[in-house]
């Protein structure tokens, strides 16, 4: 089998995955089990492994092992570890891609799920188009959810937002995990846009 090959199934893989967690995200709840979380970000690190390269799987494994501490320097450590490892072998995308999502994740303002599919995305294709599309997917998916959710308070909900930004208010843990909304489809509309990019160019 070859890289493209691999890269083809795993990318198959990812749109029918990813989509069955964003029905789980959307039916149950914000909290996605690991059993459903964890399969693409294997999938990711099998394929940095075999076609890619190798000290980058094991940068990532041992980052997520460091992204349990409750300490965020040791997080911090594990995210250093990634960036490292994706810079050595060149794949700038991949280290823009892993440093964000680390930081947003941090911040409050995406989950670890989506994080870990974004992880997983960026494994698989370490290209900016990746990366580009999936700030656009979540934007896009951001943007529908919040005109869907909140309608005629969409205005305040915005000032609020804009509000505790100025002020670096940001969302705790217990608020993203009691008020948070579906957010993977993001993740998952991404790679579907990065997915009709490659086959019409």
């Amino acid at each position: 089998m070859t890289a493209e090959q691999a890269g083809n199934i795993g990318l198959g893989f990812l749109l029918v995955w990813l989509a069955v967690e964003t029905l789980w995200d959307l039916k149950k709840s914000v909290i996605l089990p690991l059993w459903l979380v964890f399969p693409p970000v294997l999938a990711g690190l099998a394929y940095q492994a075999v076609f890619g390269k190798w000290y980058i799987a094991a940068a990532i494994g041992m980052a997520l092992l460091l992204h349990l501490s409750d300490k965020l320097l040791i997080r911090g450590a594990g995210t250093a570890i990634m960036l490292a490892a994706s810079a050595l072998s060149g794949h700038w995308a991949l280290a823009a891609g892993l440093v964000l999502y680390w930081v947003l994740w941090e911040a409050n303002i995406a989950g670890g799920a989506d994080a870990l599919a974004a992880y997983a995305a960026l494994m698989l294709f370490p290209r900016w188009e990746m990366f580009g599309f999936l700030l656009l997917g979540i934007l896009l998916w951001a943007v529908v959810t919040m005109v869907v959710v909140y309608r005629g308070l969409l205005a305040e909900r915005w000032k609020q937002m804009a509000y505790r930004l100025m002020l670096r208010q940001l969302p705790t843990e217990a608020e993203l995990n009691t008020e948070g909304r579906p957010t993977i489809g993001g993740v998952w509309l991404g790679v579907a846009l990065f997915a009709v990019w490659a086959v019409t160019t």
